[in-house]
């Protein structure tokens, strides 16, 4: 399978029921809205691995809120900004398409795997994993960066040369952030959009909503859009009436 050097072409050829994979599309996740106060030693090495490739592997791990996804989608859009090959595949959604996905990603600059607990104890996306690791040894040219909840001692996955592998990088353990971290990140990325968002207002979406950052980047897109419609300030009541709470 040939990849295109900016791997902007569709991959719908391995995709199931029509479900479009967010592999090459930008997301609003940037290092500029990612709080690195507490991770500051792996984005130092991993901006240190985009400039120059000296390690190849990274596994990151942590809690459902710390960050982890927010990294890959950073990543992932920083070099196709920078019209560098990447792919972010989120494995939590492989009922959708098959382990083929992962043949020639060794020809990529950059490979995200989000949450490989997902596919832990699947024989044929763990192998296809395996394979991936030996292939990126082999050609020394791509980045492959994987998240998961759990440190890889603890990791669920079963065969046993994939949990090897899994150990051969860096691994870091990415800490939580706190609510009002979060709610810095919300109105930081609000002001690049240029929409304020009140120091209240972010409180009551992380006092009523899921606090999962990519989540509330989401509903933070859809109040965007609501306000441009209305022509309405972010308030308290507007986000009331715009979420249905």
């Amino acid at each position: 399978m040939l990849i295109s050097k900016f791997f902007l072409c569709s991959l719908g050829c391995f995709l199931q029921h029509q479900y479009i994979l967010p592999i090459h599309e930008f997301d609003q996740e940037t290092f500029e809205n990612f709080d690195s106060e507490n991770n500051q030693v792996l984005c130092n090495s991993l901006f240190e691995n985009f400039v120059h490739l000296r390690q190849p592997f990274f596994y990151l791990w942590g809690t459902k809120s710390s960050g982890k996804t927010h990294i890959l989608k950073a990543a992932n859009n920083l070099f196709l900004q920078q019209e560098r090959s990447s792919i972010y595949i989120p494995l939590t959604k492989t009922n959708y398409f098959s382990p083929e996905i992962l043949e020639s990603l060794e020809e990529l600059d950059l490979v995200c795997l989000d949450d490989i607990d997902a596919i832990a104890s699947n024989a044929e996306w763990e192998v296809g994993i395996f394979d991936l690791f030996n292939r990126i040894k082999e050609t020394g040219k791509t980045l492959l960066l994987i998240t998961a909840n759990e440190p890889v001692q603890q990791s669920n996955i079963v065969l046993p040369d994939l949990r090897s592998r899994l150990s051969w990088g860096e691994s870091y353990q990415l800490a939580e952030l706190s609510d009002h971290k979060k709610a810095v990140v919300l109105q930081q990325t609000a002001r690049n959009r240029g929409l304020e968002l009140p120091d209240e207002v972010a409180k009551f979406l992380l006092s009523r909503l899921d606090r999962d950052l990519t989540y509330l980047f989401s509903i933070l897109d859809k109040l965007d859009k609501a306000s441009l419609q209305t022509q309405r300030k972010l308030t308290i009541p507007f986000v009331k009436e715009q979420l249905h709470l």
